[in-house]
Order: structure tokens, then sequence, then C-alpha cells
């Protein structure tokens, strides 16, 4: 029964063409509270039950401020004039396939993508980079999200270059030096890694705001750290009408988490 209703309300909230394939859909990912549906498309298969979080393509674009086209383009890679040029990153979920579906890994990776492109390194180089870092490097097919790359992204550019005696990537070495570590340095600040540097969990607002992006909590959507509420719901509830202390009382909340929830949910709508 519960299915169906998840079901149900999987189709009033028009995501059912996103992901269409019959698999077990778990209600509790898929119903908010009051019924809301998730804004997350979740699909979880019973023998694959791993905390990797899992986000469609307009869910990482809002996440990270950018158009899907953009992302498909960067995770997925695209043809233009009959040309197929490859992507930036090795998705868990490569195509082909029923649905285009990127892991928190994935999602760490396309935010150092972001803020390399911001310094101004040029698309080829960037994925020139990834290619022979996994190849390198190894890191589970993920080296963007280790926290090396986020420390001293210039450097790697040097050391791959010098390895594979490509001139290239050493000039990128030089040219952005400066302006990718400004630019990744926030992101670095943001992010927890754990004992392998690799990326577990995203602070999107920083460490000193209460919202948490973690894919072994709520299916990795964005959630208030302390109580486990997801961002969008507390918003919701504000926006619908209630005052903050009620929505926060309501939830056993502080009021000031409500408020990050708030300012949080406006800046990805904006």
């Amino acid at each position: 029964m519960r299915l169906k209703g998840a079901e149900r309300f999987w189709r009033c909230a028009n995501l059912e063409a996103l992901w269409p394939d019959p698999c077990v859909w778990i209600a509790l990912g898929l119903l908010g509270t009051f019924g809301q549906p998730c804004p997350i498309p979740l699909r979880v298969e019973m023998t694959d039950f791993r905390p990797t979080g899992l986000y469609s393509v307009p869910e990482v674009a809002r996440l990270l401020g950018e158009k899907p086209r953009t992302i498909r383009r960067w995770a997925f890679g695209y043809n233009r004039r009959g040309k197929n040029y490859e992507p930036a990153i090795f998705p868990d979920h490569p195509e082909p396939t029923d649905v285009q579906a990127l892991t928190f890994l994935d999602l760490v990776e396309l935010l150092f993508i972001k803020g390399c492109l911001e310094a101004g390194v040029l698309w080829p180089k960037v994925r020139e980079a990834a290619s022979t870092a996994a190849r390198l490097l190894g890191a589970d097919q993920h080296p963007f999200a280790m926290k090396r790359w986020f420390v001293d992204p210039a450097g790697i550019y040097l050391m791959l270059g010098e390895q594979e005696h490509d001139q290239s990537l050493v000039e990128v070495a030089g040219d952005a030096q400066v302006a990718m570590k400004e630019a990744l340095a926030p992101y670095l600040h943001q992010l927890d890694f754990d004992i392998h540097g690799l990326a577990q969990r995203w602070f999107p607002m920083g460490t000193t705001e209460p919202v948490l992006i973690d894919p072994r909590r709520s299916f990795g959507a964005p959630i208030i750290q302390e109580g486990g509420v997801r961002t969008d719901i507390l918003a919701g509830m504000y926006h619908a009408g209630d005052s903050v202390p009620t929505v926060a009382s309501w939830f056993e909340v502080e009021e000031h988490e409500v408020w990050a929830a708030i300012r949080y949910e406006e800046g990805r709508a904006a």
C-alpha cells in the first residue's frame, strides 16, 4: 500500500518521466512530512543499497547553481556536429542507461570542475587532467573528490604533466596556479574528508552553518545536521505561512537552524 501511495505522489510531482523503470521505491525517501514528494528522485536497488547518495541531473544543477544541460555535458559528455566529446568525470552510473543518475562523489567532482572553470582553466584541460589522474592516481575513479586536488590543484597538474611529458598540463599549473587556489579554497573549507582524503560530507554554506549534504543521511538530500530534517521541508512550511518558532517547535530543532534552511533554499531558488 505504501509503495502505491509513493507512486501516486511521484506521478503528481511529474517526475515519473525522469525515473520510469520499475524498481524498489523506498516510501520514506519519497514522501516527506504531510505527504510532500521528495525533491530528489530516489531509486534504490535492493541488491546495491549503499550510502552513495543518488541525484538526478536537475537536482545536481540546483545544488551547484548550474544549468542541467551544463551538468550533463560535464558528467556524460556530448555530441556536437557528429563529434563525440568525452565527459570530465567517470560517473558511477554512466550512460547508456534508462536514466542519468549521479552520486555524491560525482557531485563533489563536478564541484571541483566548476571551481577550475571559474578560475579560467579551459574545458579540454579539465577533461585531460581527469583522464590522466584516473589512470595514474586511481582513487576509485573519483580523483577530483580527493582532498589533495582542492589543496594543491596546480601542483597535481604539474606532477601529471611531468609524468606524462605533457607540456600543456604543465602550462596550466603555471598559468592558473593562483586563480585555481582562490577558486577552490571556499569549497575546501566546505568539504569534510575521510582518513583516506576522499570527500564524505559537504557543508554548502560553510561549516559554521548547520546545513549538511551527507550521502549516508536522507539519501544525500540537504538536511539540518543535528536534527536531520530536510531543508526543503523546513523552508516549505515557513513559506506556507508557519512562523519560524512554530516550525522549530514542530520538528524539535533550533530557530537558527530553521532560518539557515530558509536562507539555503532561497539561495538555491535564486
